[in-house]
């Protein structure tokens, strides 16, 4: 009870039991059932839309991606590497497809890890930036 704020604590203080108060505040906090599988249908829609923004760099870009993904693993949605490497190189824009077609060519998108993969996006990102400085 100790560690409860004040609205945490008025909220359950009359209850008798602590499964009583675990459930108003798993409740209050996480939402009902219904409340869980609307955002988890949400999430999923918005990983399945998930896009990298025109102007947008790979680590905003893969920052926004982690959010959702964090968010769906809360919920109990789950997607392997490759599913995740998959769906990022799906959403980049077409300036980067002769990147991606090179990936898909030369890597074996099954072992390589998330980080390592982001890694080489960066990589290519500032060969990008080098190329649009040198034609200025």
């Amino acid at each position: 009870m100790c560690a409860l704020t004040e609205d945490e604590y008025t909220k359950v203080h009359n209850f008798k039991s602590v499964k009583q108060m675990w459930d108003t505040l798993a409740l209050t906090y996480e939402g009902s059932t219904e409340v869980k599988r609307n955002k988890l249908s949400l999430l999923t829609r918005k990983y399945e839309l998930f896009e990298m923004e025109e102007n947008e760099s790979i680590q905003i870009m893969f920052d926004r991606f982690q959010t959702i993904v964090n968010e769906l693993s809360f919920l109990g949605r789950t997607y392997d590497n490759f599913h995740h490497i998959d769906k990022i190189l799906r959403s980049l824009p077409r300036k980067w497809r002769p990147q991606v077609t090179a990936l898909r060519a030369s890597k074996d998108l099954q072992k390589l890890s998330l980080e390592e993969f982001i890694g080489l996006l960066k990589v290519h990102e500032l060969e990008l930036q080098q190329d649009e400085v040198g034609r200025k």
